[in-house]
């Protein structure tokens, strides 16, 4: 069998999988068949991964592609955990978070494989310079096939893509998946340069010397450029029935992202065609180190922003009796409720350390719902009362058990606190809200005290 004919059978048997693999996964979003989609979903995959890991093995050799694999995999946590760490806070569905690294790491990378090479043959037939192909066609399809993903988690599961944050972690992992992808593709091809230079140990060496430059200095840089994007699809997300401008937030911001990847690799192109290879390591420091910290510092106040919301959109019930205002205030920022899981971890031990955390969490999946109600955007009664459900059973585990503490119930405007006497007296609250929490869990669900 001749390299065409088995190029043929690789790419007839991706597209087999790929269109098997959106028929059921279309079955199961229509049917709301979790196992369909699944399985639609790993067909596609496994479709991009087959056109991705062939081009690399016919291009440089099963044991290259061995070394490279192993090379990427490397930096894979440090660069996934950080996006998963950034939205911890928050309850996302580890299926929504698998598909868009899954999506970014085989599929928008085999896209982009099959479109660059073609841009590059077409460069070369028309006597250009086949390298301008990372410049010319690179940004453009790279970029979009990164969005995709989280495309279509915003067009398909919604309620999981509520703004710029929940962006930044869809399309952040996107991006994380495509650079572990091409940094197996790099490493493949810089320790075949080494292995035939010299040998199998030089091979290895310029593996090294990759992995220290891409997986240390650069590898957020996808990441990074699909950030931008991420920016116009969480403000399109905030704006529900405006079609128009949620196109043009996305549309810009997709556009910002492919006008930085233009820059980034058309730095390096130029400097190899002007014989300055310091040219890429002058605008790295000079303009996208900067660009990477402010992004970073963006993506920082966006999660603490989250914890803020959540104390405003939590707000009301303090009148109604329903939150006291130290429990209020332990939720403003991810400080507060680390102390406050110490202060149930100090009284009531792991039980009581877990139970807080359920309780910030339900209180996190509460503000999430009424914030979508603010917004106009769908929400879930049922959602709502569970996590209401959720923090009064969490509360009891741990209310009360401080014996500094006196037993205590909010009613909305003052506490009545049961005093050493065994008498009940209402309290004013204090300007400031104090830790630890003096609320007693309500006897009922839901209570308002009088």
């Amino acid at each position: 069998m001749n390299l065409s004919t088995t190029a043929q059978a690789i790419l007839g048997a991706a597209i087999v999988l790929a269109l098997g693999g959106i028929v059921l996964a279309w079955i199961g979003l229509a049917r709301k068949t979790k196992a369909f989609l699944i399985a639609g979903t790993a067909m596609l995959f496994a479709a991009g991964a087959t056109v991705l890991a062939w081009a690399i093995v016919e291009g440089s050799g099963a044991q290259a592609f061995a070394v490279g694999l192993a090379a990427a995999i490397l930096p894979a946590p440090l660069l996934v955990g950080t996006f998963l760490w950034l939205g911890r806070y928050r309850r996302r569905p580890w299926l929504v978070l698998a598909f868009c690294f899954g999506w970014g790491a085989c599929v928008a990378t085999a896209i982009s494989l099959v479109v660059n090479t073609s841009a590059s043959i077409l460069l070369e037939r028309n006597d250009l310079d086949p390298n301008l192909a990372a410049v010319v066609s690179a940004p453009v399809i790279e970029e979009i096939a990164k969005l995709l993903g989280p495309l279509l988690v915003y067009w398909t599961a919604r309620r999981h893509l509520t703004g710029t944050l929940d962006a930044l972690v869809y399309c952040g992992l996107s991006g994380a998946g495509f650079a572990v992808a091409e940094n197996v593709l790099y490493a493949s091809g810089a320790y075949l340069y080494g292995a035939e230079s010299l040998d199998a140990a030089a091979g290895i060496a310029q593996v090294t010397i990759l992995v220290a430059v891409r997986g240390l200095a650069t590898m957020f840089a996808h990441p990074l450029m699909t950030g931008l994007s991420a920016i116009g699809l969480g403000k399109a997300a905030r704006k529900p029935g405006r079609k128009g401008l949620q196109t043009v937030w996305i549309i810009g911001m997709l556009l910002c992202g492919m006008g930085l990847h233009a820059l980034w690799n058309g730095s390096s192109v130029l400097g190899v065609n002007l014989d300055m290879p310091a040219l890429w390591f002058a605008l790295y420091p000079a303009f996208l180190a900067p660009l990477f910290f402010t992004m970073v510092g963006a993506a920082l106040w966006l999660r603490a922003a989250d914890a803020r919301r959540t104390q405003t959109s939590l707000a009301p019930m303090v009148a109604a009796g329903q939150v006291s205002p130290p429990e209020l205030a332990s939720l403003a920022t991810f400080a507060r409720r680390a102390a406050a899981r110490a202060w149930a971890y100090r009284h009531r031990g792991k039980p009581g350390e877990t139970a807080m955390r359920d309780f910030q969490r339900a209180a996190s999946d509460l503000a999430e719902q009424y914030d979508l109600a603010s917004i106009g955007r769908p929400w879930d009664q049922g959602c709502i009362e569970h996590a209401v459900r959720t923090m009064h059973a969490a509360r009891a585990v741990y209310a009360g058990s401080d014996p500094q503490t006196p037993p205590a119930l909010w009613d909305g405007r003052r506490y009545h606190v049961t005093f050493p006497d065994g008498q009940v007296r209402a309290v004013e609250p204090p300007p400031q809200p104090v830790m630890p929490l003096p609320l007693a869990p309500p006897p009922a669900y839901p209570v308002s005290y009088a």
